[in-house]
């Protein structure tokens, strides 16, 4: 085996299930394992009304002879719904709905299930705290609720990796965009708690949960603390720690038993310059550089990756076919 590999799909969709499941068979060829992540719509509905429950259901009971690892993640969306710093119970809350929903699942021998912390707040906010004032708002209001929900899911059979997030989280977003929380616009909302092997990593640890390492996120971090204006979106005292890592290290400080979410990405945020990044580029056209030796070590500790690339064309996926490509060519 090469490794484990999962492809996104809407289980929703029995259509898209099959796609997800032919286009990764060239994959399959060469060693890899076969793999589905069901992408959550709807925020909380997605995973708690009965209809659209028994529908994804119904649509993966088609493919039973399916018998590996099963990767669900959870929406962020609504904002509202998932957000362990203004709302950690109500948080808590919906991933033990999303726990009881991949405990449910009628396929998968493995079940994971991943979600973003969603710690939001305005710019201002961000800068009236220091590092240390915020890491023990952490230690305080949101470790607690993780470590509740560590506990349901061993409880339950479902393993559970947060996953790590872009700076600022909504950098991809131009400032044209008038969708709005906490009363600023979405890509002017700040996240104190990103997660790293430098900070955030052990602390997801010690709560009894994993990680789920997304490589173009992450890549915002060291891109901006090296060459973007990181006041108010990165931590003051984090900067010189920063630049003494990159990305990689991050991939290195993985346990075994942790996700990846392999892409590419490019450019950097900037509301003075009005630009933005972007997120799950196809492999191969970002400016991640050593991208194909993460992979490689990705491969060879048997760490498993979803790949996940953005798509315009979602029934012919040809950014995710090109991703493919780039794996056969280069492993």
């Amino acid at each position: 085996m090469t490794n484990q590999l999962f492809i996104p799909t809407v289980a929703e969709y029995a259509d898209d299930i099959q796609t997800s499941l032919e286009i990764q068979q060239p994959l399959v060829e060469r060693g890899y394992t076969p793999g589905l992540m069901l992408v959550i719509k709807g925020g909380r509905k997605g995973i708690t009304l009965d209809a659209t429950v028994q529908k994804q259901y119904a649509n993966l009971k088609q493919i039973q002879s399916y018998l590996g690892t099963i990767v669900t993640m959870l929406s962020n969306i609504p904002l509202e719904e998932i957000d362990f710093l203004h709302n950690p119970e109500y948080s808590a809350e919906h991933v033990k709905r999303g726990v009881d929903f991949s405990r449910g699942l009628p396929i998968g021998e493995r079940k994971l299930l991943t979600f973003h912390l969603n710690s939001l707040v305005t710019s201002d906010e961000y800068s009236g705290k220091n590092r240390t004032a915020w890491r023990n708002k952490f230690h305080g209001t949101i470790r607690p609720v993780l470590q509740e929900i560590a506990e349901y899911s061993k409880d339950n059979g479902v393993e559970i990796k947060v996953e790590t997030v872009p700076v600022p989280e909504f950098g991809d977003i131009p400032s044209a965009d008038e969708r709005k929380y906490q009363g600023v616009k979405w890509n002017e909302i700040r996240n104190p708690f990103y997660l790293t092997g430098q900070w955030g990593f052990e602390q997801i640890y010690d709560a009894g949960l994993g990680i789920c390492l997304d490589l173009c996120h992450n890549r915002t971090i060291y891109e901006i603390v090296k060459e973007g204006d990181s006041d108010a979106i990165l931590h003051e005292e984090d900067r010189e720690e920063l630049l003494q890592r990159e990305l990689f290290d991050d991939v290195r400080s993985l346990h075994e038993t942790d996700l990846a979410h392999v892409n590419d990405g490019d450019g950097i945020y900037s509301k003075q310059n009005q630009t933005i990044h972007r997120e799950g580029v196809a492999l191969g056209y970002g400016d991640i550089g050593d991208l194909r030796e993460m992979i490689n070590h990705l491969n060879n500790r048997k760490i498993s990756y979803v790949l996940e690339i953005n798509e315009t064309d979602f029934k012919n996926r040809l950014n995710t076919k090109t991703s493919i490509e780039y794996l056969i060519v280069n492993y």
